[in-house]
């Protein structure tokens, strides 16, 4: 019995180090895989933006007559421009929307010119992060739809249900969707009507 317990030993020291091995391995392939997509995802972001970055952004009268009227099935009642090369539009039911509304809010921030094309690659870094993110009052998470990378976040403050999606339209538009009184499975359908339109 005792000859047998250093070589038990031995045994167990040698499978640890062959599975450590192998771990390792898998894990530096695995590392190494998504720094080869990190790269490949980073050189096709510089192409775009390069591109972005030397377009001409739309003015706010041309950006509010893209808005489609109806978005699933509410009608757009207000519109604004609240800043240079972003527009806010209202979708409700109700002809004045208020805070007791079910009201899907839009903002549109265009990514053209020196100063679009910066936040568009910031909201791109951001919606490309992996989040997954639980609390008490809601979550909020990244993951793919329908080909888009999204930011999607569901909030419930004293039984009012927000919720928000946040993306990049036509490789350009930074879009953020609001509802009030929604989740965001509806805030989704929205997605879909206004994945139909050509900014």
């Amino acid at each position: 019995m005792k000859n047998q317990f250093p070589f038990l030993i031995l045994l167990v020291c040698l499978i640890t180090m062959v599975s450590c091995k192998e771990a390792a391995e898998k894990n530096t392939e695995s590392v190494d895989e998504k720094v080869e997509q990190f790269e490949k995802k980073d050189k096709d972001l510089g192409t775009w933006l390069q591109d972005l970055a030397g377009t001409t952004p739309h003015t706010g009268e041309a950006l509010i007559a893209k808005l489609p009227k109806e978005l699933i099935g509410m009608p757009l009642r207000s519109t604004g421009s609240p800043s240079v090369q972003t527009i806010a539009g209202t979708y409700s039911l109700d002809e004045d929307p208020n805070n007791e509304s079910t009201s899907i809010s839009i903002t549109v921030i265009d990514g053209a010119g020196t100063n679009g094309f910066q936040h568009v690659n910031a909201v791109y870094k951001l919606i490309n992060q992996k989040v997954d993110y639980k609390s008490e009052e809601g979550w909020s998470k990244t993951y793919e739809h329908k080909g888009n990378q999204l930011l999607i976040k569901e909030q419930a403050i004293k039984d009012i249900q927000r919720s928000e999606l946040e993306y990049i339209k036509d490789n350009r538009y930074h879009i953020t969707l609001s509802g009030r009184r929604l989740k965001s499975d509806v805030l989704l359908n929205a997605m879909d009507d206004l994945e139909k339109i050509r900014f």
